[in-house]
């Protein structure tokens, strides 16, 4: 096997993260002579995609959101933390990512991976993953270096590229995607999302093609119905419960589900008083499978009505509740089972945004607003072991009246999916969330702010994003937000 992908150097790593520094050249004093000198790349796409867990289980967006809140430490439920880095997406997950689409896109050397896996195989998986990464990223921050990014010592400050051209980056990307998975071929090895099956990395793609689409549905219309009708086309959108698309945890700690981990010696996190009024309110039986009753309470009531007042008690967002036991706790199941699978992609969120787009007007398969909105109510419900009867009399009760009845059942829907809950909440402006009273700017962020060490490390090509963007502060809505 030819030596030629060396272990990541360090500088390329940091002058990707807009820093600046001395480079020095060690030759060979920190090499390990006993250690592998070729990438593995069915190891770099197992520690890329051990960050996946670091997306679906982000906690700041979950509290945004009032699905929960804080305990006797308030944080993010009060939306401290003026600055967030994204050095560690491009130093990590992202640079292994691309490590493994330029070594199986080199024909010098390509057919000597081909033992991790068909070749145009690794590069769909690790270009639909990078694609996945990128628009959390972009959904968090906005403008990134991207084009520019990754060139090491050539170019230590990249330039930011809009969002916008980061869309337009990811559809490209998926498009590529799909006409690269081969069904006949081998899938990667070190894949533990779905063991190296293709047809769910295909699923994966088209769904979350569909999710972009939506997501840009207000400020370019036309690009959003062609891709979301592609995506509905393909038969292979998450429609059915069966169907999921899961992050699955191993059961010992360096693998266990991070609720797990941050249950395991601290009690931080309880139900938000608004999830709970709000599914009280609406006698929704979802709050029997969502939380548990407070432990200070002696209720075993779990029906509705005789459950109004019956142990399942919300905290005010961002106070100091520090009485953990007067409240309710996440659902005993997914905070004390280690290997309790985290969603990315569900039946229920899939049909609201097909809802949605049938409302708009496109083409989702011959589907009516009205009949997808009960059967994402329904797929909902069912995920989370809710009886028949019980979903029967839920919808009969809350009738499709129109956007703000998808919005809000997508936002009960999306518990504990804190990224894509709070996107979707920017970008429909619904439900109405009041903000916290206790926060020093009574304003629910809309962004992130970028740490501070990239004004001083970039400052031209920070100049230039504010120049596009607006200020970089947690207030300043993205390119798709302008509804």
């Amino acid at each position: 096997m030819n030596t030629i992908i060396k272990h990541i150097k360090i500088v390329a790593c940091i002058t990707v993260l807009c820093s600046s520094c001395n480079t020095i050249d060690y030759d060979d004093t920190n090499d390990n002579p006993n250690g592998p000198t070729d990438a593995v790349t069915s190891q770099l796409l197992t520690n890329a995609l051990s960050s996946i867990p670091d997306i679906v289980v982000d906690e700041t967006p979950i509290l945004y959101m009032q699905h929960i809140t804080e305990g006797q430490y308030p944080g993010s439920s009060r939306y401290s933390g003026l600055t967030y880095s994204y050095d560690s997406w491009y130093t990590g997950p992202l640079q292994d990512l691309n490590e493994i689409i330029a070594i199986n896109s080199n024909p010098e050397i390509a057919e000597d991976y081909a033992i991790y896996g068909a070749n145009a195989n690794q590069i769909a998986t690790a270009k639909t993953i990078r694609a996945y990464f990128l628009q959390y990223m972009t959904d968090r921050w906005g403008a990134l270096p991207w084009s520019e990014a990754f060139m090491g010592i050539e170019n230590p400050q990249p330039k930011f590229d809009t969002q916008e051209s980061l869309y337009d980056f990811m559809f490209a990307e998926i498009e590529d995607v799909l006409s690269l998975i081969d069904h006949s071929a081998s899938g990667p090895s070190g894949d533990i999302l779905f063991d190296g099956d293709m047809d769910r990395w295909e699923a994966f793609a088209n769904n979350l093609k569909m999710t972009m689409a939506l997501r840009i549905s207000h400020v370019n219309p036309s690009l959003a119905k062609t891709k979301f009708e592609e995506a509905a086309a393909s038969g292979l959108l998450v429609t059915s419960n069966d169907d999921n698309i899961e992050y699955h945890y191993g059961t010992d700690d360096a693998s266990d589900s991070p609720w797990m981990d941050n249950f395991r010696t601290r009690e931080d996190y309880i139900l938000s008083r608004t999830m709970v009024e709000s599914l009280r309110e609406n006698l929704d039986p979802r709050l029997f499978e969502y939380a548990a009753p407070a432990r200070d309470s002696v209720s075993t009531v779990t029906n509705f009505p005789d459950a109004i007042d019956a142990g399942y008690v919300g905290a005010p967002n961002g106070n100091v509740n520090g009485n953990v036991p007067s409240y309710s706790f996440i659902n005993n199941e997914i905070i004390y089972t280690p290997d309790y699978p985290s969603p990315i992609y569900t039946a229920a969120q899939i049909k609201f945004a097909m809802a949605e787009a049938a409302a708009n007007g496109w083409d989702v398969g011959g589907s009516d607003a009205a009949t997808l909105y009960e059967e994402a109510v329904t797929a909902s419900m069912e995920y989370w072991g809710v009886a028949t009867e019980d979903i029967t009399e839920y919808i009969a009760a809350h009738p499709y009246g129109g956007i703000e009845d998808i919005a809000y059942e997508k936002w009960v829907a999306l518990y504990l999916n804190g990224p894509e809950a709070w996107a979707e909440w920017r970008r429909l402006d619904a439900p109405a969330l009041v903000p916290s009273s206790y926060a020093n700017d009574p304003r629910i962020p809309v962004r992130h702010a970028y740490d501070a060490s990239i004004a001083d490390n970039n400052a031209a090509n920070y100049a230039d994003m504010i120049s596009f963007q607006g200020p970089d502060n947690l207030h300043t809505k993205l390119w798709w937000d302008i509804h």
